[in-house]
């Protein structure tokens, strides 16, 4: 019997540790408010932005700079979707 795969965000985040995904205050890699990586990806024609070629890209260093507060958001109970 084979083992499901564990689920990974288009970013690469491990979602069943998230803690949004935890809570059920997820809306996946749709398109969403608060995340663009899905968006990009999916013009893009990736699964994954490691698949990109011109990953990182300027969507990730913005992350990096405001990954406090992404961080804070994760951990938060706001619902989006």
């Amino acid at each position: 019997m084979n083992k499901p795969l564990p689920k990974i965000s288009v970013c690469g985040v491990y979602c069943e540790k998230c803690p949004k995904y935890i809570k059920k205050h997820c809306s996946g890699c749709g398109p969403n408010p608060v995340c663009t990586i899905p968006q990009c990806a999916q013009k893009k024609k990736v699964k994954f932005c490691f698949d990109c070629k011109v990953f990182p890209c300027k969507l990730h260093y913005r992350r990096a700079k405001m990954y406090a507060e992404w961080l804070d958001f994760l951990k938060s109970d706001e619902i989006v979707g």
